[in-house]
C-alpha cells in the first residue's frame, strides 16, 4: 500500500468520525469556558458600575479626579462583555449547524428558522459575507412540517453554496433568499446573479427528478446541486428553475398538506 493511500485512508477515518463524534465533544468543551467568560464579564460590568456609583457618592472629589480613568475602565469592561456576546453568537451559529447535521430521526421543521441558521452559517464564507449583496426575507408565520433536519440542512446548504459561488463569479454579485407559504406548500426562492445554467442540462435534471431518466448520468449542472434536489425530492418537492441573462431563480415548494406538483423549467 502506497504512502499516499495510507495517508488518505487515515484521513478518511478521521473525517468519518468528525461530525457525529468529534464535533459534539469539541462544542461541549468550548461551551463551558465560553459561558463562564460571558457570565463573569457581565458580573464584572455590574460590579464596576456599582463601585463607580459608590465612589461618586462617598468621595466625589476623588471620583472627579479619577473620572477619565473610571470611564475608560467602564468602557473596556463593556467592550469585553459585548465581544463575548458576539463570540457566543458565532459559536451558536457553528454549533447549530453541526448539531443539525448530527440530528437523527424526524422533527417538526420550521423552514424559515432552518434557513436563517443556514444563512448565519454562510457568513463564515468570508467572500460571501463581504463581497455579495444579500437580501433575506423570511416568512415568520410559515407552517411546520415533518422532516429530517440533517437532510434539509445539508440539501439547502448545498443549494445556497452553489448560488453563492455563482454570484461571486458574476459582475453584479447579488443573492436573495425568501420563504413564503400558501394553502399547500412552504416555498423557498433563491435568486442569484451569474451565467444561466444550460437549458438541456436542467431539463435532464428535472426529468431525472421526475423519474424519467433511469440511473444517474453525467450532468453539466453541478453534481452537488443534483444530489441536493434528490434529497428534497423525498419530500415531494416541486422544483422550478427560471433563467434569465443576468439572474437565475431556483424555487422549491415543499408540501405540508396534500401532494407536491410537477417540476418546472422556464427560460426567458
Amino acid at each position: 500500500m502506497e504512502k499516499v493511500e495510507i495517508d488518505q485512508a487515515l484521513e478518511n477515518d478521521f473525517v468519518a468520525t468528525f461530525i457525529r463524534e468529534l464535533i459534539p465533544g469539541i462544542l461541549h468543551n468550548f461551551a463551558n469556558p465560553l459561558n463562564g467568560i460571558m457570565g463573569r464579564s457581565k458580573l464584572l460590568q455590574r460590579r464596576i458600575d456599582d463601585h463607580v456609583r459608590k465612589l461618586e457618592e462617598l468621595y466625589p472629589e476623588a471620583s472627579l479626579n479619577l473620572k477619565n480613568d473610571l470611564l475608560k475602565i467602564q468602557s473596556d469592561i463593556r467592550s469585553v462583555a459585548n465581544e463575548s456576546e458576539s463570540f457566543f453568537e458565532m459559536f451558536r451559529d457553528v454549533s447549530g449547524k453541526f448539531y443539525a447535521l448530527a440530528a437523527k430521526g424526524e422533527d417538526n421543521i420550521n423552514l424559515s428558522q432552518l434557513l436563517n441558521a443556514e444563512m448565519r452559517f454562510a457568513n463564515f464564507y468570508l467572500d460571501f459575507k463581504h463581497e455579495v449583496r444579500k437580501e433575506v426575507d423570511l416568512d415568520q408565520d410559515i407552517p411546520e412540517f415533518r422532516g429530517k433536519t440533517a437532510d434539509l440542512s445539508m440539501a439547502f446548504w448545498r443549494l445556497i453554496r452553489f448560488a453563492m459561488n455563482q454570484a461571486l463569479a458574476s459582475d453584479n454579485r447579488q443573492f436573495s433568499l425568501t420563504t413564503s407559504h400558501d394553502a399547500d406548500c412552504v416555498n423557498v426562492t433563491i435568486r442569484y446573479s451569474g451565467v444561466a445554467m444550460p437549458e438541456e442540462a436542467i431539463s435532464d435534471t428535472l426529468e431525472f427528478l421526475d423519474g424519467g431518466i433511469n440511473g444517474m448520468r453525467t450532468f453539466s449542472v453541478d453534481h452537488g446541486v443534483v444530489l441536493a434536489l434528490v434529497v428534497l425530492n423525498r419530500y415531494s418537492a416541486r422544483v422550478m428553475i427560471d433563467a434569465e441573462a443576468q439572474e437565475n431563480l431556483l424555487s422549491i415548494s415543499l408540501p405540508y398538506q396534500g401532494r407536491g406538483k410537477r417540476n418546472e423549467l422556464k427560460f426567458k
